[in-house]
């Protein structure tokens, strides 16, 4: 199972790191790919970094990375497209975006040929670590995700209470008649986990040390695994629902991710620039349109639902 790497902005890092952020979108790379960037200047390069309004500097003193293994659920496209309508056209590739994007599935990088794919919104998957590599070489492990249950641990710190469990991204588990928010672990095994006390009849939970609730179940006792996927349009833009609440006003407000891969349609639309080719926002519920709820069901688990 090969490992993924995305860095990361400093804004994000500090959100796992404070707050126990767990999503991850946008251009990812293989690690193996690019074993030669041991440097932050040759992460910067590596990952394209250098797009307008990056917060990245080649002269910074570090990069923090994301590097996670590829789960079942996880969903990249080749990074193909262009920088314009017409190099677009000539690739026949969805994604128009900024330089250094090429649009060429590719980064070319002191001799290295570097596969870029885009990975759609989602939970980190368990065993996702955040490092940070430093100008002269130098890495530093910087917290753990052990599971959605665990949460984030920092390396020599306390373990950093999560944001509230979203339905919308990451697997979900049918275990004993209820859905769970779930990872699978890598000897096969299932990990629930609720932010309350489950009923009694859901006993074995454990109150992990952010709080949440946890317990590990037997691959053979879950129904159904599967990651919700709603999908919409907003102001005709496409769409991926992956947060929902109440607002002050008392109406249903959602989070959005853009998934239309054009980079001049979602800031024509003023959508938040996050990442390169990651563009969001937060709209009231009731403005979007084709709202389409589905279940993505990896091919490997498609056995468990039943």
């Amino acid at each position: 199972m090969p490992l993924m790497q995305k860095a990361v902005t400093p804004a994000v890092s500090a959100a796992i790191l404070d707050h126990g952020y767990d999503r991850v979108s946008g251009f990812v790379l293989r690690a193996e790919d690019v074993r030669f960037a041991t440097t932050a200047e040759l992460l910067f390069e590596a990952h394209g970094l250098g797009f307008p309004g990056s917060p990245f500097r080649v002269d910074a003193p570090s990069v923090d990375l994301l590097r996670f293994p590829t789960s079942g659920q996880l969903r990249f496209e080749d990074a193909v497209g262009g920088t314009d309508d017409s190099s677009r056209r000539s690739t026949g590739g969805p994604f128009l975006d900024r330089p250094p994007f090429t649009g060429l599935g590719f980064q070319a990088v002191h001799g290295e040929v570097v596969p870029q794919f885009w990975l759609m919104h989602t939970r980190v998957p368990a065993g996702t670590e955040l490092l940070r590599v430093h100008a002269d070489g130098t890495t530093t492990m910087l917290a753990r995700f052990t599971d959605v249950g665990h949460g984030w641990q920092p390396e020599g710190g306390d373990a950093v209470p999560g944001p509230a469990l979203s339905r919308f991204v990451g697997l979900i588990a049918r275990w004993r008649g209820e859905y769970l928010a779930a990872d699978v672990l890598a000897d096969g095994g299932v990990v629930v986990a609720s932010e309350i006390e489950p009923e009694p009849s859901l006993d074995g939970f454990t109150v992990a040390p952010g709080g949440r609730w946890r317990r590990e179940v037997p691959r053979d006792e879950v129904t159904e695994l599967f990651e919700l996927v709603v999908t919409a349009t907003w102001d005709g833009l496409p769409v991926r629902v992956v947060d929902q609440w109440t607002g002050e006003d008392g109406e249903p407000v959602a989070r959005v991710s853009y998934t239309g891969h054009d980079a001049d349609l979602a800031e024509s639309h003023r959508l938040e620039k996050l990442d390169a080719a990651v563009y969001e926002a937060t709209v009231p519920m009731s403005a979007l349109r084709l709202v389409t709820p589905g279940q993505l069901v990896p091919d490997e688990w498609a056995a468990t639902t039943a």
